[in-house]
């Protein structure tokens, strides 16, 4: 094996450090913030469209880092990948929540379970109080959409923490952390299974842009489920089915999509005796325990629909409903998304049938499943993007392209858009890219950093 990539991880490192800068001055700020008079906060504060900007810059290098990083990563070891990821990731687990709201949403419904109101009937708006202020106004009236393991999760956080907004925000993001962890802990034992090499499985699933923008500083769940999901595979593949079920179970009921991978389980221990008795039992039972110790119901079910009111411009089925509705065609929405929800299903059905292994079957069922769905997020894309990095020899092109421009899309705030900021945010991707063009990206003596080892004396 050769050496880590110095240069291009220092150029990551930079990039991560720039985005936290930007998250610091216009990050998703809690209204009430123990550090906005701290110095040198204070002062970031002041300009937010530079924060805006710098955040772009940031977004640049990180992108181009992690695409310069792909033409070495076969010479790299997996523990190398790893501290890089280590690298890029601490400034981001260090600034503000960015590119979403939604931890302030989790927090708020944690408050709620807390206090024995059922948050899969009511939003946050009936909580009142500190924890729900930080909430988006689009969510304050809707029920959560997570599942029984997640609500229970959250609520025994904010009994930690109280209405400490902050100090909650901490504790969601370790849990991310977790979640994330676990994910990479899994991704080479997997990615081995397939015969893919560790060093690209970690540099397409665990290093993608998404994953550090939106599980590390956007502090969303989706984080815990896939971890889940990634052990529930690894358990599968070493032929403990009811353990890799139970786990499976445990993720769905962090957020429902993960269910699919049961399908996965039983793929990968076909033919073996028993294990099909053994997956559903494993599942059932799992079920059984979770939902019955979470004493929150089956209320979450009803509530799956609540995504569903979110317009960003991401899903297909959705633009092209509201482009015919706003032509004078007011059912075409609801004929639409339920055409492209039959087309996902049928192209996630060939997916795992016809795909090279299981894992990566489950990948591109997900991936069918997310681009048809009526509603996209930029971390929905991270459900598919690890068991594709597990399954494939080399990820797809597409896939790469859509991780470094779906990174690109959303600003630091995570609110609705205004003309100054995308400016900013122009400015800050066309300086990034000259950045990288016309300079080196870093000193020369980086790449020195890291001596070679001297060849043996001549006797």
């Amino acid at each position: 094996m050769g050496r880590p990539d110095i240069v291009n991880r220092t150029l990551g490192f930079a990039g991560s450090v720039a985005i936290a800068l930007g998250g610091v001055a216009a990050g998703a700020l809690p209204r009430r913030d123990p550090f906005e008079d701290w110095p040198l906060i204070r002062e970031l504060r002041a300009f937010p469209l530079a924060g805006v900007a710098i955040t772009y810059f940031g977004l640049v290098l990180l992108c181009g880092a992690w695409l310069r990083m792909r033409s070495t990563v076969d010479g790299q070891r997996p523990a190398d990948l790893i501290k890089t990821l280590l690298w890029w990731a601490a400034p981001l687990a260090a600034t503000a929540p960015m590119f979403s709201r939604d931890v302030y949403s989790y927090l708020a419904q944690g408050a709620m379970v807390r206090q024995g109101l059922d948050a899969y009937r009511w939003g946050p708006s009936t909580l009142g109080g500190p924890l729900a202020l930080d909430v988006p106004p689009i969510w304050q009236d809707t029920p959560a959409p997570y599942g029984p393991v997640f609500l229970r999760c959250a609520s025994m956080i904010v009994a930690v923490t109280g209405e400490h907004t902050v100090v909650g925000v901490w504790a969601m993001r370790l849990v991310a952390l977790a979640g994330v962890a676990l994910a990479v802990a899994c991704l080479p034992g997997l990615a081995a299974r397939f015969g893919v090499p560790p060093q690209r499985a970690l540099w397409f699933g665990a290093l993608n842009p998404l994953l550090l923008l939106h599980l590390v500083a956007g502090v969303h769940n989706d984080a815990l489920m896939v971890g889940l999901v990634a052990a529930g595979l690894l358990a599968a593949v070493r032929d403990r089915p009811l353990l890799g079920a139970a786990l499976i179970v445990a993720a769905a009921l962090v957020k429902a999509p993960a269910i699919l991978a049961l399908v996965t389980v039983v793929a990968l221990t076909r033919g073996r005796r028993g294990a099909l008795i053994r997956t559903a039992a494993g599942a059932g039972l799992a079920f059984i325990v979770l939902q019955a110790a979470s004493g929150l119901g089956l209320g979450w079910i009803a509530a799956l629909h609540t995504p569903t009111t979110v317009r960003n411009g991401l899903s297909l089925s959705t633009d092209v409903g509201m482009l015919l509705a706003s032509a004078g065609h007011p059912s075409a929405m609801a004929v639409i998304r339920l055409v492209a929800a039959a087309a996902g299903c049928a192209l996630a059905g060939w997916a795992l049938l016809r795909a090279p292994n299981p894992v990566a079957g489950l990948g591109l069922a997900l991936a069918a499943i997310v681009l048809c769905g009526p509603v996209v997020h930029p971390w929905y894309l991270l459900w598919p993007i690890v068991p594709l990095a597990a399954g494939l020899h080399h990820p797809p092109p597409a896939a790469i392209r859509l991780s470094v421009g779906i990174a690109m899309f959303l600003l630091p705030f995570g609110a609705p858009t205004y003309p100054q900021a995308v400016v900013a945010a122009m400015f800050g991707t066309v300086g990034g890219i000259l950045y990288l063009r016309l300079r080196p990206p870093l000193p020369t003596l980086l790449s020195t950093a890291a001596p070679a080892t001297p060849a043996p004396a001549t006797p």
